[in-house]
């Protein structure tokens, strides 16, 4: 018996096919693993088998039962259940509430725990203290290390991924869907899911999980399905493939899956950047940066790890003139440069890469030209007495779509219509191609596919053996380790360590990551 099957599920958003004809069989208390390039369809399948989004065609069948989802509620009564890579829960609240929360009237009837208590919540009543009760229970019985009582905002972030789970165990779900499961997790809290996932599955619970990361599928998945342009191109058994063969399945051409990164003595070289004592603070008066100073020297790359919201964000956005300091102050070539704007610090030589392309990046109304030249508007060869040199700007396009491998059907026609690697390349070619002595680069290759990520990271290699200077900020620790000749780790808006990025580990990074040694401001 399969535990979910699809029959030539198709979903179309107007002329656009996101899946098509996709027949799927999910073996029932078994890992498999959906992979596939940025855009491939994987979304969208999962959130047809969660009742999220209605398929235009096609069956999906449930324990050899025909279903037809409605909303995530019908997808839940089914026993179906969906972690998604960005958490629903209200952090004000008690990991229990958080768990009973829109599920309270499921207690009408009798549930029996093996410590013989038997609770009965009757509908319209909150009963706190048994709630609380229930869910020690359930904690105890899936080996979670986690207090009932304590409030959601005050979790680490693998405890918050553990209380979704419970969520979804609480609902009786046989079939859990994880959505990029392990992207916000320090390593130690990825080895964590993966024992706790394992003994989900020896309950006889079936596992979805979708992911770009294929070591992890290799080490916890017993089949993968290969999706690419919204169809399933190849199922694998995990043990008989490896990852060089998913990921030419993925991309359709063979992929270096590791960067080839040769460390210079970089003592003698002129340190180029420089930030002291740099602190800020949001809109509500929290300290977010906080007393940070480090240097970076001609042709290094710094790397910036940390778990997500510590800091990272608000700094790059003190770096790129889009945030003012509270303190401190930032120094390129010895010039005072705190609280520049962006158009003063391309002007001076820093070049930007910003964490969301479509937002700080990129104008996805404006044409593929448009955005190549966005920067280069005081180039006489590109503008000149405020009239745009046609030819110029063809030639000069051009050569970037050649050069950076920018793959597209038409340069005159609007961002919007590449995928997220191609939109990413140009702002990789706007920005390199400018030469600048500094690059500040924050999250270069989010939400893109192997085949963009390859090619990024050898063009920053390629750019930092040139002299210039890189500060790489990523939450991604495996590019953060490969890239980087040193790592400075943020914690809670602090740097809390720095190591030397060829000798660490991924243990002790994690560490770091996870505020062991807080309080080393280096």
């Amino acid at each position: 018996m399969f535990a979910i099957k699809t029959v030539a599920l198709t979903k179309k958003f107007g002329e656009f096919i996101a899946n098509d004809n996709i027949s799927i069989n999910v073996e029932k208390g078994k890992i498999l693993a959906i992979v596939g390039e940025n855009g491939a369809g994987k979304t969208t399948l999962m959130n047809m088998l969660y009742g999220l989004l209605k398929p235009t065609s096609g069956e999906i069948y449930v324990n050899d039962e025909k279903v037809d989802f409605r909303s995530p509620a019908d997808a839940i009564k089914h026993g179906i259940g969906m972690v998604h890579q960005h958490f629903k829960l209200v952090p004000s609240l008690t990991v229990y509430e958080n768990i009973f929360l829109g599920n309270e009237d499921v207690f009408e009837l009798d549930i029996k725990y093996r410590k013989d208590k038997v609770f009965k919540l009757k509908t319209g009543f909150i009963k706190k203290k048994e709630e609380k009760e229930i869910i020690k229970n359930l904690i105890e019985e899936n080996n979670f290390n986690i207090d009932p009582s304590k409030k959601v905002k005050d979790l680490t972030v693998g405890a918050k991924q553990k209380v979704e789970i419970l969520k979804m165990l609480q609902r009786n779900a046989d079939i859990l869907i994880f959505d990029e499961p392990t992207a916000v997790l320090i390593p130690q809290e990825i080895e964590e899911f993966f024992e706790n996932v394992k003994k989900i599955k020896e309950k006889g619970k079936t596992i979805i999980i979708i992911t770009h990361k294929l070591k992890e599928v290799m080490e916890i998945s017993d089949n993968v399905y290969v999706i690419k342009q919204g169809k399933i191109i190849d199922y694998l058994k995990t043990s008989n493939t490896s990852e060089a063969e998913i990921a030419n399945l993925m991309v359709g051409r063979s992929v270096l899956l590791k960067v080839d990164k040769k460390y210079r003595d970089l003592s003698n070289e002129k340190v180029i950047y420089r930030v002291q004592n740099l602190s800020t603070k949001d809109k509500d008066g929290k300290t977010v940066v906080d007393n940070v100073s480090f240097e970076i020297k001609s042709g290094e790359i710094l790397g910036v790890a940390g778990v997500e919201g510590n800091g990272q964000t608000p700094l790059a956005h003190l770096l790129t003139g889009m945030m003012l300091p509270t303190s401190g102050d930032i120094y390129y070539k010895d010039q005072r440069i705190t609280s520049f704007w962006p158009k003063e610090l391309r002007k001076i030589g820093l070049g930007i890469i910003p964490e969301d392309r479509y937002l700080y990046g990129l104008c996805e109304e404006m044409s593929i030209t448009n955005n190549l030249i966005a920067s280069s508007l005081d180039d006489e060869n590109i503008c000149k007495r405020g009239i745009f040199q046609t030819k110029e700007i063809d030639r000069h396009c051009d050569n970037l779509i050649d050069k950076y491998d920018i793959r597209l059907s038409e340069k005159k026609g609007n961002i919007s219509s590449l995928s997220g690697g191609n939109a990413q390349k140009i702002i990789i070619a706007r920005e390199l191609e400018k030469r600048p002595d500094v690059l500040i680069c924050s999250q270069p290759t989010r939400g893109i596919d192997i085949g963009a990520i390859e090619f990024i990271h050898n063009s920053l290699l390629n750019y930092s053996k040139n002299g210039k200077a890189i500060l790489l900020i990523s939450s991604e620790i495996s590019e953060i380790m490969s890239l980087s000749d040193r790592i400075i780790v943020m914690y809670k808006g602090k740097i809390i360590g720095e190591v030397d990025a060829k000798n660490t580990t991924l243990e002790e990074l994690g560490l770091l990551m996870g505020g062991v040694g807080f309080g080393s401001q280096t």
